[in-house]
């Protein structure tokens, strides 16, 4: 006749250690875990209100590219705008906006 014998004494639970490394580990691993956002500024000028608008867009979103960032376009947002009462200048309307930038870890 077999007879088998389960002996659970050498199975050693995990202990609070061990789970911390492991968890430590899998963050390590994760580029979400590590990414920061930052709010990027930035100004630029333009002959009316669109194109100064697109002005600072485009270098809000070149400043978060070179930095390997995503933009998110969607936080875009106009900080300050003013209208120069002078008529000989050819790009009148200057913007300043923010704009959120997720960096990598």
């Amino acid at each position: 006749m077999l007879t088998a014998s389960l002996d659970f004494r050498e199975v050693h639970p995990l202990t609070k250690l061990h789970t911390l490394m492991i968890a430590g580990c899998l963050c390590a691993f994760s580029p979400l875990a590590l990414a920061e956002t930052v709010n990027l500024t930035n100004s630029a000028d333009g002959a009316n209100r669109e194109a100064g608008i697109a002005a600072v867009k485009k270098r809000l979103h070149d400043a978060c590219t070179d930095r390997r960032g995503s933009p998110d376009a969607a936080s875009f947002e106009v900080v300050f705008e003013k209208t120069s009462d002078n008529p000989n200048v050819p790009k009148p309307y200057y913007v300043d906006g923010k704009m959120k930038c997720e960096l990598p870890g």
